[in-house]
């Protein structure tokens, strides 16, 4: 019996822990990468602005998952372009991605799904540094409200995902300098 006691002690203690973490840990998980280009921005927005694009030429996760499924909505770019994905839960997932805003050379917004993990927003801003060069910077943003462990995942966002922001951006940078 004494057994029983200490273990659910140790359980009581884990999930205390888990609780106080995950509700001290923001609500809101910010993430973002940027990258300068030797390009102008209207060179760059076309690939920003097409979620076709996006995949076919510069996404860091286009090759994970070969037999993964691709479809795509009758508009091509701009809001209300949408792009969704079925592949392997442990390479890509099942997910989709919407274009809900498009500033022409300046911004485009995205809203994510992704099965049984919320809807988060990304997003690409695009400045002019002048002298025919750009910076991308490519955000992420999560609201996990009042779930602990979403709120932890969080803390973890930065590590988890940008290093395949750097490398997108690393291909987006490659390609553009070389048109």
């Amino acid at each position: 019996m004494t057994l029983l006691y200490i273990l659910l002690g140790v359980v009581g203690t884990l999930v205390l822990l888990v609780l106080l973490v995950g509700f001290t840990s923001p609500r809101v998980a910010r993430m973002k990468r940027s990258t300068e280009i030797a390009a102008p921005p209207d060179r760059i927005f076309p690939r920003l602005n097409s979620l076709k694009r996006f995949v076919d030429e510069w996404s860091p996760w286009t090759g994970r998952d070969p037999a993964a499924k691709h479809t795509y909505n009758e508009k091509a770019e701009g809001v209300g372009a949408k792009y969704g994905w079925d592949g392997d839960p442990k390479k890509v997932g099942t997910g989709s991605m919407e274009i809900v805003e498009s500033v022409p050379n300046q911004r485009v917004k995205i809203k994510l799904w992704f099965k049984g993990r919320g809807e988060p927003f990304a997003g690409w801003l695009l400045e002019d540094l002048g002298g025919g060069r750009s910076r991308v910077t490519w955000d992420f943003e999560s609201d996990a409200g009042n779930n602990p462990i979403g709120r932890i995942f969080g803390r973890l966002m930065d590590k988890f995902l940008g290093p395949d922001y750097e490398k997108g951006l690393a291909k987006l940078k490659e390609i553009c300098e070389k048109t």
